[in-house]
């Protein structure tokens, strides 16, 4: 197996943790930033790429160093957009406006590989929706959030996704029989305002946890259990449902704060009380609204 520089880094900085803690010297876990947005603050993006500000081609800062990967959108010829723009930010003077065009389910991502050596990927944004109010009656969406994914090149497995759905601001994951639905719950976020999401991925279970604003919602297998590498956690801006009113939904959404890391500190997981209620909670799956 090939290493990478960085990737054999990494892998020294965790022996040498774990030895450091073996002698008694060191306790803290082990974490490594893989993807780092900065917050899409200037100087390393800016609004004026190729004279829109899109977000693709704009370099990112990874493991591997600043500039080491760029942005991509899929598909490719999407008519959807994510511009960094300065008018509504959450925290810092920029933040990624997307905007979902009808029929054209886009991403934005930036693939890397040689993930996870801890693990647990966590990944963090901020993301304020505003409220899609020319949804046809009865249809869904847009939905705007994160999804996770394993692309090792022979397939495509998505371990998951979080995010809101723009016409009712029901808080919505991927439920691995059944596709985008409500969590157990039923949480709603307000339009306009700006909320804080975290999904846990944990590939010693295959299983990943969702948060909003530091709230445990969920607890839900991988879509496919397959997945054993982390490769993207794209920005996406997908139709909620198979409607054709779904389908030609649009929106507008706000990302701010993209992080991605890998651990092996526990504490990232949820705790066994409330792990074991949402447990509980999720034996009725079955009874939430389909998609």
């Amino acid at each position: 197996m090939h290493l990478t520089t960085a990737t054999f880094t990494r892998l020294m900085a965790v022996c040498a943790a774990a030895l450091a803690v073996a002698s008694g010297s060191m306790v803290a876990a082990s974490t490594f930033t893989l993807i780092d947005g900065e917050g899409f603050e200037a100087p390393d993006y800016s609004t004026s790429f190729a004279g829109t500000g899109q977000l693709e081609g704009q370099f990112a800062s990874t493991f591997e160093g600043f500039g080491s990967a760029q942005w991509v959108q899929s598909p490719l010829g999407g008519t959807s957009t994510a511009v960094v723009q300065s008018a509504v930010v959450a925290s810092g003077s920029q933040a990624v406006r997307v905007d979902r065009d009808a029929g054209s389910d886009d991403r934005w991502a930036v693939p890397i590989t040689g993930a996870p050596a801890e693990p647990i990927v966590c990944i963090e944004w901020d993301m304020l929706v505003e409220e899609a109010t020319a949804t046809p009656l009865g249809s869904f969406g847009p939905f705007f959030g994160i999804e996770a994914y394993d692309d090792d090149a022979t397939s495509i497995l998505r371990m998951g996704s979080l995010g809101v759905d723009a016409a009712t601001g029901e808080v919505l994951l991927t439920d691995a029989a059944t596709g985008l639905v409500p969590t157990p719950g039923g949480e709603t976020v307000g339009f306009g305002q700006w909320n804080s999401f975290r999904m846990v991925l944990d590939f010693s279970t295959d299983r990943y946890a969702g948060y909003l604003n530091g709230d445990l919602l969920f607890i839900e297998d991988f879509e496919f259990p397959g997945a054993d590498q982390f490769t993207d956690a794209d920005i996406a801006a997908l139709g909620a449902s198979f409607d054709p009113g779904s389908q030609n939904a649009t929106g507008t959404a706000y990302f701010d704060n993209y992080l991605v890391f890998e651990t092996d500190d526990l504490s990232k997981l949820p705790e066994p009380a409330s792990a074991a209620m949402l447990l509980a909670a999720m034996v009725g799956l079955g009874s939430r609204r389909r998609r």
